[in-house]
């Protein structure tokens, strides 16, 4: 049996937790900030705060279906946890790429399953047009949560190699 230390747990639950926390917070201060379709440019030519509801999943796929995707993102966040709970990860860069799956998973889920739409706010920019579909934290926290564990898999796979070579 492999055992973790509670530093592995901690980190990556409080991971979770900071990315469902700033990505609810963010969402709470748009909806006080800006009204529904309303936008204000942040940094000006490059990024808006842009409110939005999206019924849909990423790039707005399967709209009209929040309660589906809504137990979809509770039937991940379950998934990763187990994942985490079975393999006991030692490895940073992938316990924190579970964390921010875990929390940007819980974020939109929450969205989906207590409003029936998620809550979306970047709206990235280019000569004054929209060039990206309008995201929100907790698709920053899964996105930089693949990066991460693509990171993790080629230095992991680097470090086989090299410890392979002798």
């Amino acid at each position: 049996m492999i055992k973790k230390t509670p530093y592995e747990t901690l980190t990556f639950y409080l991971t979770a937790a900071v990315a469902l926390l700033l990505d609810q917070l963010t969402k709470v201060g748009i909806v006080a900030a800006l009204a529904l379709g309303h936008s204000q440019p942040l940094l000006d030519g490059v990024l808006n705060l842009t409110y939005v509801q999206n019924t849909g999943a990423a790039f707005s796929l399967f709209s009209g279906h929040p309660e589906k995707l809504g137990l979809l993102a509770i039937l991940v966040a379950i998934g990763v946890m187990v994942y985490q709970g079975k393999t006991k990860p030692k490895d940073l860069l992938l316990i924190l790429a579970m964390g921010l799956f875990l929390g940007g998973a819980l974020g939109n889920a929450v969205d989906r399953l207590m409003l029936g739409y998620v809550r979306d706010m970047f709206d990235l920019r280019w000569q004054g047009q929209n060039i990206f579909p309008i995201f929100n934290v907790a698709d920053i926290a899964v996105n930089v949560g693949a990066a991460l564990l693509i990171l993790q898999t080629y230095l992991s796979e680097k470090r086989s190699r090299q410890l392979s070579r002798g």
